[in-house]
């Protein structure tokens, strides 16, 4: 731009006389760009803009013009003996123009930083915060599974130990974590947008009311509905409340980890919603849990999540290898078999196994290789000794180690009588269904061996030649059925209805048993009538005796061919749950 110069009251063609200045009006003189020497400048204009090469000092002196573009400083010789230097009048203008403007983006560029700082100041205040919620002795992922081998695996309670206590409840919660065991997590979205701690997207299967979870508001779920698991585990428990998985997050985030799984589709984004607004940290301690069908991958990789993703049994390997890089562990079912399981294996990432509750099924597990155990029963399956004697099936709570034939369903599951027959239990499955009693095993025989003592009876009797009894003898806790091949072998005790007793050994892959001595004739039982028994077991030796008579026995019968410390109740041949036995007062002693 071109500047303006003169226009001031000092800007005046003047000629030194003696001591005077004198004012020389019309006098022109030439502009040059140095004060001696230098270069003419004529690009000029007079202060209306027409050009000019010279300035011409108006009729009293004033002079005033506009120099070349962009110079700020000019001499000017009205042919008076000397150059008058000049300096644009509108620079001090410019220069506070220009100052304004540096002052301005300086205070943008301000407010940007301090805004930039205030959001940084927010984030490590989040960070600081987060990390005194959860202190740096936490238990993370990483800290448990790393360490994890077949020979040492990680037992993770599934559905907090659901076949112990009622899945998905506080109370399951509370006792998995108090004994150490990362929990398994499922939740569902209720109709207000809360998420609640439930493997079904119904309610059917596991409380008081029926109906999709997300067709009932946060308030109807929290005062009405309540878990109902007396039919799985025993009319002793009491109804539980369903948890918001908030609260869950708020209790044990940090303490133990956490596999969490959103099952229905509906309940995905809202968990991740939860996660990403409130618990920042929670990468550290949670495992996101899928399906290999799940989109939620590259979310929860994103954050920092370590992924948990389990198979189908036709998952092929190619649906494995486009999921490979968002996975960190394998999860195989228990029902798969032992060729797949250790293709996953072969794999080279860790793998864990659901649904265990059974040690044979520990044994298998990880003698295939897996490192993760997702139990229904981690007490009992982690564990290898007895955790009773005598049972106390009064209180009508179902027992670690208490193992049907099908986990997870009433209808296999030991029930325990109602008054007047309260301490009395039953299998309401027949025929040829089991339930074993593995918090009494393995047994611990003393040098003499040891002996079972129950009571049994027939409510109402069955057919003269059915039978039902006990098993015993078994080297693992593997699944008996009467006249169905069995992984082990041991022995059988039979009470026929009409009074016939019988020690029999089955032998293990065969589906029948051998009678060992000979059938003893014994009182026939009554409808509701109470039988005693004792099993001895000596290191040489097994006998049965039926003690609410007198001289009802096998003898002792020379035989050493089964002294495994597991047993169970049995329902024999029965092929009408009317007429199954009951049991109780089971007491192991050492002899």
């Amino acid at each position: 731009m071109r500047h303006l110069f003169g226009g001031s009251t000092s800007d005046y063609a003047m000629e030194q006389v003696g001591n005077q200045l004198l004012l020389r009006p019309g006098a022109t003189g030439a502009v040059w760009d140095a004060v001696t020497g230098g270069t003419q400048l004529t690009d000029l204009t007079d202060t209306s803009g027409l050009p000019i090469s010279t300035v011409v000092a108006a009729a009293d002196g004033f002079v005033a013009f506009y120099g070349p573009e962009d110079v700020t400083t000019v001499y000017v010789d009205f042919g008076l003996g000397r150059r008058y230097s000049m300096v644009a009048s509108d620079i001090a203008e410019i220069v506070s123009a220009r100052v304004a403007g540096v002052v301005a983006a300086a205070a943008d560029d301000a407010t940007a930083k301090a805004a930039a700082a205030e959001s940084a100041a927010i984030a490590t205040a989040g960070q600081n915060a987060a990390a005194l919620y959860l202190p740096n002795a936490i238990t993370t992922v990483d800290s448990i599974v790393n360490p994890a081998t077949p020979v040492a695996p990680v037992y993770f309670a599934h559905r907090g130990g659901g076949m112990v206590r009622p899945e998905h409840t506080l109370v399951a919660y509370r006792a998995a974590a108090a004994m150490r065991y990362p929990l398994e997590i499922s939740v569902n979205v209720d109709a207000s947008g809360e998420l609640w701690c439930l493997h079904d997207p119904t309610v059917d299967r596991t409380t008081n009311r029926t109906g999709n979870l997300n067709g009932y508001t946060t308030e109807e779920i929290g005062q009405q509905i309540q878990t109902n698991s007396r039919s799985l585990l025993g009319a002793g428990w009491a109804e539980q409340r369903l948890v918001p998985l908030r609260q869950v997050l708020d209790e044990f985030l940090g303490k133990v980890p956490i596999l969490l799984e959103p099952k229905a589709n509906d309940a995905v984004v809202p968990t991740q919603q939860l996660l990403d607004a409130s618990y920042p940290h929670a990468p550290r301690s949670v495992i996101w849990k899928a399906h290999i069908g799940t989109l939620s991958l590259p979310w929860a990789k994103a954050r920092g999540y370590r992924t948990w993703v389990y198979l189908d049994a036709g998952t092929s390997d190619s649906t494995m290898d486009g999921k490979d890089s968002m996975v960190d562990y394998w999860g195989v079912n228990t029902t798969f078999t032992d060729t797949r399981i250790s293709q996953v294996v072969a794999r080279g990432k860790p793998v864990f196994a659901w649904a265990v509750y059974r040690r044979s099924q520990v044994a298998r597990l990880t003698g295939l290789g897996v490192v993760g155990i997702m139990a229904s029963d981690p007490r009992y399956v982690s564990t290898s000794a007895p955790m009773r004697t005598a049972s106390r099936w009064d209180l009508q709570i179902k027992e670690p180690g208490c193992t049907p034939t099908i986990d997870y369903d009433p209808d296999y599951a030991l029930q325990f009588a109602p008054s007047p027959d309260v301490g009395w239990v039953s299998i309401p499955a027949v025929p040829f269904q089991s339930v074993g009693l593995g918090t009494y095993c393995p047994v611990a025989a003393g040098a003499g061996g040891y002996r079972l003592s129950f009571d049994m009876k027939f409510k109402v009797l069955p057919a003269s030649t059915l039978h039902g009894g006990i098993y015993f003898g078994k080297q693992s806790d593997d699944a008996y059925r009467f006249s169905q091949s069995n992984a082990t072998g041991g022995y059988h005790l039979v009470m026929r209805a009409n009074g016939q007793m019988q020690l029999n050994k089955h032998t293990a892959g065969s589906t029948s048993g051998t009678t060992m001595g000979s059938a003893i004739a014994t009182t026939a039982p009554t409808a509701d009538g109470v039988m005693s028994f004792q099993v001895n077991v000596t290191p040489t030796t097994v006998e049965v005796r039926r003690t609410d008579g007198t001289g009802w026995t096998t003898g002792a019968l020379a035989d050493t061919a089964y002294r495994g410390g597991y047993f169970g109740l049995s329902n024999g041949s029965i092929t009408d749950v009317a007429t199954r036995p009951y049991w109780r007062n089971l007491v192991v002693t050492q002899l």
